[in-house]
């Protein structure tokens, strides 16, 4: 049987998180460090802000394309 965990393995900075929100009618696949992710028209993605340092995604966020809105 599987041992029960007492807390969570992994806990982040509430002041790290942020949402990435699609502000345009296009689907955007970001390539990412870890792989590849889809973020539909519209849509909005949770994620650490440490994926601002990524160019492409930076760059979308410069032109409007993207919104960050921090927690």
């Amino acid at each position: 049987m599987a041992r029960k965990l007492e807390a969570n393995t992994w806990q982040d900075d509430p002041a790290d998180v942020i949402t990435l929100v699609n502000k345009t009618s296009r689907n955007y696949i970001l390539d990412l460090p870890s792989g590849r992710v889809r973020l539909d028209a519209g849509r909005r993605m949770r994620t650490l802000k440490s994926i601002l340092d990524v160019a492409g995604i930076r760059d979308l966020v410069n032109e409007g394309s993207l919104e960050v809105v921090f927690e």
